[in-house]
Order: C-alpha cells, then structure tokens, then sequence
C-alpha cells in the first residue's frame, strides 16, 4: 500500500523480534517504514501516543485529488494548518489504522 500510494521501494528485512523471519518494508524518502504480520487487531493510531505519522508532498492538492481517483479516502481535506497560513496539511488513515498527516509548505529542516 505504501509504495503505491507513495512510491515506496518495497522490500523485506529479517525482524529484530523474530530472527529468522522476515517482514515486508517500504523505502520512502527519509524513512523505512516496516509492517509486520500481528496475531491481534490493533486500534488505529489517532488518540493515541503516536497519534500520527506524516509526509511532506510537492503540490498538495494536485497529490490528494491522485490518491482519491485510486480510492483512498481522506478524514480531512486539504485545508490551511492551525500553526502557519502558508502550510496545507491533508490527513489520512491506512488500511492498518495508522492516521497520516500530509502537508505541503513547511520549512525546511536545518542542516
């Protein structure tokens, strides 16, 4: 799902927790995200201590009218951030329940 809503580079890597078993991965700029199997439905992410993860896009509504013609629905449309007028933010949850938070505009980070 992530490296085809986001261009990931999809991977695998033996797990940490179960040494001999491999979990899926995807290489996002910046990131690797890895999704391991559960024996247990988890709760989505929103509400909780990691409430969120987050992306910052090129072209924030152009991204999100893409993402919605290949069906993925949005919680909260493309709107101007609470903290800063020239952030957009946009969010999102995956198939997992993980919320996604996307913006567009904010500073870059300090080398």
């Amino acid at each position: 799902w992530y490296a085809k809503t986001f261009g990931g580079v999809s991977g695998k890597r033996e797990s940490v927790a179960r040494p001999g078993n491999f979990i899926e991965t995807d290489d996002l700029p910046g990131v690797n995200l890895s999704i391991a199997p559960s024996d247990n439905r988890r709760a989505p992410t929103a509400g909780r201590s990691l409430d969120h993860i987050g992306f910052e896009v090129k072209n924030l509504a152009e991204f999100v009218r893409k993402l919605q013609a290949q069906g993925v629905k949005f919680d909260e449309a493309v709107r101007p951030s609470q903290s800063s007028t020239r952030t957009k933010v946009a969010y999102l949850t995956d198939p997992w329940g993980t919320r996604i938070e996307l913006t567009e505009g904010l500073a870059p980070a300090a080398d």
